[in-house]
């Protein structure tokens, strides 16, 4: 018998708070930029408070800088898919660069279609999630 699972989301509470979640990123796309730069914030404090100077500083200095450029975490998601397709093409899996390199340029072009992807996946994640507490599936 075919199983949706998704291990991240699991059980009933989890699943409507993915459920809600993917709603609200899909309504407010770039809530989660800003959640990452908080975040990028709150751990460069936890890891200048652990004694780790240097990266706490680095940390929250990206936190900052995303923070007032929140796209930017999409283009680097961006770049960082052209560069793995390049990659994957030297190393010789060529259909995987392909398809690795057209979404790396897709992101490019419209960088808010990975926030848009995590809500839906959010959405789906949490509809699963509520399913399997009910045994729809």
């Amino acid at each position: 018998m075919f199983k949706l699972v998704l291990p991240a989301v699991n059980g009933l509470a989890t699943g409507i708070i993915a459920a809600t979640a993917g709603i609200i990123v899909i309504i407010f796309p770039t809530i989660i930029n800003y959640l990452i730069g908080i975040l990028m914030i709150l751990s460069g404090i936890g890891w200048i408070a652990g004694g780790a100077l240097f990266t706490g500083i680095v940390s929250i200095l990206f936190g900052i800088i995303v923070l007032i450029f929140p796209k930017i975490i999409n283009y680097l998601v961006a770049v960082y898919l052209l560069l793995l397709g390049i990659w994957f093409l030297v190393a010789g899996s060529t259909i995987i660069g392909i398809v690795t390199l057209i979404f790396g340029v897709i992101v490019f072009i419209f960088p808010k279609i990975l926030n848009y992807i995590f809500g839906v996946y959010l959405l789906v994640a949490g509809i699963i999630a509520i399913g399997h507490h009910y045994n729809w599936f």
